[in-house]
């Protein structure tokens, strides 16, 4: 049977004229307006998370554990995953139990728990009676460093010398330092432009190190582009400086437990 040859042609008009100076100013404005949560904050997060293991093993049925609550984790809300989208054809599918693997599928309302507790020690609550306005959070889009879908890993799989197929990616859906906030309309370079996104995991690994990561080992610093060093990252609000320091990190951390046990216990 002959093949029948097709003739794509490229368009003469409509080309990509993005450079990598384009990227670079690029990087450069992210640089000076995303926000990272501090080192401290994350630290505090691991720490708690080594003793609510063993509570949380105790009532999440069939999880796996591990997948959330690795050593160096620092997951707010272990169990809890974005859903995918033949997920989403439940009718029931938000924030219940996935009988499946025993997660629970969320949307983004509980990474936003994080910022909501840091900034007004408050759970997240939109709409027009909400917390998320008054805060001035709603200036923001939550986004998110590491993939935390099994087939976002693309690129982690090129600049980690060691990635681990077998390891889900689902902690980094509400991992502390894995959630930044980025003004409204910017992020997507976060998300589809590829040196910028090596340069935000440039950034996290000089924040964090590569403990708090579950599949990724061996960051390959050859892949970050030569203009990252030009950029002048906002400096991350330390503890002393929250609202209301401590006490909404602790109130996070009691959010988590009550809702996890309300999930978990229920029949």
């Amino acid at each position: 049977m002959n093949q029948i040859k097709v003739n794509v042609q490229e368009s003469p008009t409509f080309q990509n004229h993005l450079s990598s100076d384009d990227e670079e100013a690029i990087a450069i404005v992210l640089g000076k307006v995303c926000h990272f949560i501090h080192p401290q904050i994350v630290a505090k997060i691991r720490e708690a998370n080594i003793g609510f293991k063993e509570e949380f093993k105790a009532i999440c049925r069939n999880l796996d554990i591990d997948t959330f609550l690795f050593e160096g984790s620092d997951c707010v809300f272990p169990g809890v995953r974005r859903h995918i989208n033949k997920e989403k054809k439940e009718v029931k599918w938000k924030n219940n139990i996935n009988p499946e693997d025993d997660t629970i599928l969320n949307d983004n309302t509980l990474p936003r728990h994080i910022w909501a507790f840091l900034a007004m020690n408050k759970r997240y609550s939109g709409g027009a009676k909400g917390m998320w306005n008054p805060s001035r959070l709603s200036q923001f889009e939550l986004a998110h460093i590491f993939g935390h879908k099994e087939d976002e890993k693309g690129l982690e799989r090129e600049v980690f010398s060691q990635y681990d197929t077998t390891k889900l990616p689902y902690a980094l859906f509400t991992s502390a330092s894995n959630t930044v906030l980025i003004p409204n309309g910017l992020m997507k370079p976060t998300d589809k432009c590829r040196s910028i996104k090596i340069a935000f995991y440039k950034r996290y690994i000089d924040l964090y190190g590569g403990d708090n990561l579950y599949a990724e080992k061996g960051f390959n610093e050859t892949c970050v582009p030569e203009w990252y060093s030009k950029i002048k990252w906002l400096d991350p609000i330390p503890i002393e400086e929250l609202p209301n320091r401590e006490k909404g990190i602790d109130n996070l951390l009691e959010c988590r437990r009550k809702y996890l046990l309300n999930k978990y216990l229920s029949k």
